[in-house]
């Protein structure tokens, strides 16, 4: 084959490559690496510090009403009481109606309309954090969430290096009660909750206690689209993460999982919200969810999680939990050591993730401690990048020089056997071993630099100290599309706005292709590429789409080099100075030397 035949396939082959990966990392949410479960202990990441509230634009669907029990009571006459914690980090309040968290404003975050972050959804409220669920003597269901509990209302307050504990009762009479009991640190987004049960054991029947999240985590981004791609419900089983992600509205799912579940809970775009059960073992988990239109034209998802805890038959009987309330920092929930962080995606497990979270992500995190400005630390990071790959992109961009100057003896090949393709191919075969150039070493070294690509793409897509992190001029938000202008309505495959970025970004593509095509009849690939990636880039962040764009701007000095300033080697030169040792090309005529061979052999065999 001819150079530009074989540069248009290497072409349309990365293309088919990216596009599958594109759409395949926007449509699904594969399993992140395995890892086994471990006993929960602290949250010993870095603190943080500002403001937190509000959410949910979808009317709740009904709810099974909660069923009343002979045996538990849900009226109080006593009024409801709250209590404040104030750490450096958030602010909850819990509430007497069923000792359950009422608000848990994070100080650092604030929705996309500057209010603050609030992981508690007030519009789907059902008691907010940890529910215990279980059946009783008279056969009915009792929640603890729907249980009037006792509980001092003094506010609390904590420093960094405080940490403090109290606790809500409910009295069934006597000598049978439930007392929840809250562990808070200054330090961090994890709370330890305990529920002590007193005297109930021939109060509860049934076999298991169930633990469960039922309020949705509210969406606080502009972008419902964006949440609902990386929002899903998730439990962590014998080392492994299973999760289920609902993108169509009108539909639900459910997922039930038998076997040692570590942890379950949900997230949304940057924050999660998760149960850990400690001293005891949880045996199964349910994980449901439901979609609903949202009204920005995407889609709502709103998801809830159990699990499961085999009942003891003892007077006194204690199940503990850590919940995590926070953002989704890697270093933070990987701390917590069971296997959390999983629910973070970073690419493939095979080979993306580790480039991701062993390689990419601490050093770009490393950067922000010498650039204040995330765009800045982005294009620094685009720069060393350039410098990593630049033996494999300039070894690409050589190898079609090669081939450009070897392309009248490719000709001459071709048009002296036009009648014979196998002898075409074996003489084009020699003609690349004499001269050292390698026909398919412009595809591979793009091949090889693909998982990095895709790695940055995870990384960019992920962080949360990219979430409202502005950069300059028209980039006020380097998590979501740069729009440069809207149109006032909503376009297919392009959407309602069009991204200043990715607009530099296919200019400079644009100018690339017309310094890389040569042939006439290949020119069209210039026009239409460009296109393409209006479409591919018109959507996602911008910190992306100024990474790539960045990227590309150095390949296109460094092929404006190449092509422009540096002398190409002779035809003389290169039959001087072929590659040593075969490679690719030596490879290949083994083969086609082999079959001929064997067609040799069948032939005379055939013959006698």
């Amino acid at each position: 084959m001819n150079d530009n035949k074989t540069t248009t396939i290497g072409i349309i082959l990365i293309f088919v490559v990216f596009i599958g990966w594109f759409i395949y990392m926007n449509g699904q949410t594969p399993k992140p690496s395995p890892k086994t479960a471990k006993p929960v202990a602290t949250d010993t990441a870095k603190a943080a510090t500002p403001p937190p509230a509000t959410t949910a634009e979808v009317t709740p669907p009904t709810r099974d009403t909660v069923q009343h029990s002979s045996v538990f009571s849900t009226t109080s006459t006593v009024p409801e009481v709250t209590k404040t914690i104030e750490t450096p980090l958030f602010t909850a309040v819990v509430s007497s109606n069923g000792a359950a968290i009422s608000d848990f404003q994070l100080k650092q975050y604030k929705t996309w309309d500057k209010k603050p972050v609030d992981l508690i959804n007030h519009e789907d409220y059902h008691g907010g954090d940890i529910n215990l669920k279980f059946v009783v003597s008279d056969g009915k269901t009792v929640e603890t969430n729907s249980l009037p509990f006792i509980l001092d209302p003094k506010p609390l307050s904590l420093g960094a290096g405080d940490s403090m504990g109290f606790s809500a009762i409910y009295r069934l009479d006597s000598g049978r009660s439930i007392e929840k009991v809250f562990h808070f640190s200054g330090k961090g987004y994890l709370i330890g909750i305990e529920y002590k049960l007193h005297g109930l054991e021939n109060t509860v029947s049934g076999y298991h206690y169930t633990a469960s999240l039922d309020d949705p985590i509210p969406y606080v981004e502009r972008r419902s689209q964006d949440e609902s791609s990386n929002a899903k419900v998730f439990a962590g089983i014998a080392g492994e993460m299973e999760d289920l992600t609902v993108t169509k509205a009108g539909t639900e799912q459910n997922k039930p999982l038998n076997g040692d579940i570590s942890y379950a809970g949900m997230r949304n775009q940057y924050f999660e919200q998760a149960m850990i059960p400690v001293g005891q073992k949880a045996i199964s988990a349910d994980l449901s969810g439901r979609a609903f239109q949202a009204p920005d034209g995407g889609v709502i998802a709103k998801y809830s999680a159990s699990m499961n805890i085999p009942i003891g038959r003892t007077h006194d009987q204690t199940l503990g939990f850590a919940m995590y309330f926070g953002p989704l920092e890697y270093d933070r929930i990987e701390a917590l050591g069971v296997g959390l962080e999983q629910s973070m995606y970073f690419g493939w497990t095979f080979l993306v993730r580790p480039i991701s979270i062993h390689l990419l992500l601490p050093f770009f995190l490393w950067l922000h401690g010498f650039f204040s400005n995330w765009g800045v630390v982005i294009i620094v990071f685009s720069i060393v990048i350039k410098l990593v790959t630049i033996p494999l992109s300039t070894g690409q961009m050589r190898s079609m020089r090669k081939m450009q100057v070897l392309q009248p003896k490719v000709t001459e090949v071709r048009d002296k056997y036009k009648d014979d393709p196998k002898k075409m191919n074996e003489e084009l075969l020699k003609v690349y071993r004499t001269y050292g150039v390698n026909p398919a070493g412009g595809c591979l070294p793009l091949v090889l630099q693909m998982p990095i690509l895709f790695a940055l793409y995870q990384v960019l897509k992920n962080v949360i100290q990219l979430r409202q992190a502005p950069f300059g001029l028209w980039i006020n938000d380097l998590s979501i599309p740069d729009a440069l202008f809207h149109f006032g309505t909503k376009l297919p495959l392009i959407g309602d706005q069009i991204s200043g970025l990715t607009l530099l970004l296919v200019v400079t593509m644009f100018v690339q292709q017309l310094f890389t095509v040569t042939d006439p009849r290949q020119k069209s690939m210039a026009y239409i590429m460009p296109i393409v990636f209006i479409f591919m880039f018109n959507n996602l962040p911008s910190g992306v789409a100024l990474y790539y764009f960045m990227f590309n701007i150095f390949g296109l000095l460094q092929q404006l080099y190449l092509t422009k300033i540096a002398t190409p080697p002779s035809i003389e030169e290169m039959k001087a100075n072929p590659k040593k040792g075969g490679g690719i090309m030596g490879r290949l005529q083994e083969m086609e030397k082999q079959q001929r061979q064997v067609r040799q052999q069948q032939y005379a065999g055939k013959k006698r």
